[in-house]
């Protein structure tokens, strides 16, 4: 008897600990903190030369582009757990209607960068190649490309946005 009297108040307060813990952990938890494969990425959210960072800025998190449900959590567990994973992790390829759930269409971005015509001789969402998929430019957690430097040859470096590449 005296020893659950012992144990008893201990035991009262586990739960109260394992709440107390896990809202902590919640308030500070961000992609990047639960694994060490994910840190280069979300550190990326403060280099203002990706795009990461200008999606961070707008207030989109990492969950409005990646989805993390518990079956992706066990799978990603169990491939971290054999050494199966990627290192870089692999570059997504996403069709425009991905992009467009929020900026909206081709026509709305090539109206949005008219201005770029004036500064750079042609607006790259005014393509000769047609409606390219997004992804062959525009990337999120390493430096954009611009694929047009690839044929039209000039000193792009001093008209891009920094961080933008040409090769």
């Amino acid at each position: 008897m005296l020893k659950r009297k012992l144990f008893f108040p201990p035991l009262m307060l586990l739960p109260l600990l394992f709440a107390a813990g896990l809202a902590s952990a919640e308030a500070g938890s961000a992609c990047g903190d639960k694994c060490h494969i994910i840190k280069p990425y979300a550190e990326g959210a403060k280099d203002e030369k990706l795009l990461v960072s200008r999606h961070f800025q707008a207030g989109i998190g990492c969950t409005e582009c990646h989805e993390y449900t518990d079956e992706i959590r066990r799978n990603e567990e169990d491939m971290y757990a054999k050494g199966e994973y990627e290192e870089p992790m692999y570059t997504r390829e996403y069709e425009p209607e991905f992009c467009f759930r929020c900026h909206e269409s081709y026509d709305a971005l090539r109206k949005l960068t008219e201005g770029l015509k004036e500064q750079w001789g042609r607006n790259p969402h005014e393509s000769h190649m047609g409606e390219i998929g997004c992804y062959e430019c525009h990337k999120v957690h390493q430096p954009s490309k611009f694929v047009c430097a690839e044929c039209h040859h000039a000193n792009w470096s001093e008209r891009l946005p920094k961080g933008w590449k040409t090769e």
